[in-house]
């Protein structure tokens, strides 16, 4: 059995194939996150996370853990949170690169975080819309959603970014400073996006009911509950191609054609510029701001 050493971190069965006949092996997908791991921990930050599985492959059996399990490395940190039914349940972190890497090794594709970090869970970090678009709907439909959305928030005294999924949406992003409870922010982004699909109910539709989001985009703002979990910056995807999701500039995502232009293939050039989700510092979901949404909503 062959073996190599990705960050200090033994991996087994390196020449995987897990992307069919794209090429790329358990040992790159190691590699990938030992190159972006630095910088996905900057933006991101230790927070709790699901981990989308495929240990074949991707063509494979695929699930998601949230939990830690028997036989999990020591380089996964873990974190026991309360939830809804009052159980305890053990999750998992990663706190370093090695961390990162040792949930490759168990043949994690994907990392979905929360919108909370480990050390103050109560306390959120973020405002996520993910827009997605219904099947029929090409990629410049989805940018122009996210720049009348970018415009809206900036508009009420919120400044965003952007992260292109690897998938077909586009994440518009806002940093926020740790002074919101999840209720706060749960009732914000609710009344944010069923007041865009009001105001252009041929375009937007903020209800998950796939017969509702008939040739509209999707306005999920549903990843901004306690628990919830969105696609963290520079994390794979389990799709063909092993696209990534990737932040982007506003200038930047003009000129793109896909959600999924970026691949395993495009890191090493791309991490060597400055990371544009750094240049949006937190701001306060205030009354100023909430004051703003409501007169708008009226």
């Amino acid at each position: 059995m062959s073996k190599v050493a990705v960050a200090g971190i033994e991996i087994t069965h390196p020449d995987r194939q897990l992307y069919g006949k794209a090429g790329v092996t358990k040992a790159d997908v190691a590699r990938h996150y030992a190159l972006v791991g630095a910088r996905m921990l900057e933006i991101a930050g230790p927070r709790p996370v699901s981990l989308f599985r495929c240990p074949t492959g991707i063509d494979g059996e695929s699930f998601f853990q949230k939990h830690a399990g028997k036989g999990f490395p020591d380089e996964l940190a873990r974190i026991d949170i309360a939830e809804k039914d009052g159980e305890t349940g053990e999750y998992l972190y990663a706190k370093d690169v090695a961390g990162l890497v040792a949930a490759a090794q168990m043949g994690t594709i994907e990392f979905h975080g929360w919108g909370a970090r480990a050390d103050r869970l109560e306390a959120p970090d973020r405002l996520i819309f993910d827009l997605d678009p219904d099947e029929g709907l090409g990629f410049t439909e989805t940018k122009k959603a996210a720049f009348e959305m970018r415009e809206t928030l900036s508009a009420i005294g919120l400044k965003s970014t952007a992260m292109v999924t690897g998938g077909k949406g586009i994440h518009v992003i806002v940093p926020l400073r740790r002074t919101v409870s999840w209720d706060t922010l749960k009732a914000f982004s609710r009344t944010f996006a069923h007041m865009l699909a009001e105001e252009a109910p041929e375009r937007y539709t903020a209800t998950m009911s796939k017969a509702k989001r008939n040739n509209r985009i999707f306005i999920d703002w549903l990843r901004n509950e306690r628990g919830a979990t969105a696609i963290l910056p520079y994390s794979l995807r389990a799709r063909p191609g092993a696209p990534v999701a990737t932040p982007v500039t506003w200038e930047e995502l003009e000129g793109l054609k896909s959600a999924s232009a970026f691949t395993i293939g495009n890191m090493a050039g791309r991490l060597k510029g400055k990371e544009p989700a750094l240049a949006v510092k937190p701001q306060t979901l205030g009354k100023a701001v909430i004051g703003r949404l409501e007169k708008r909503v009226g």
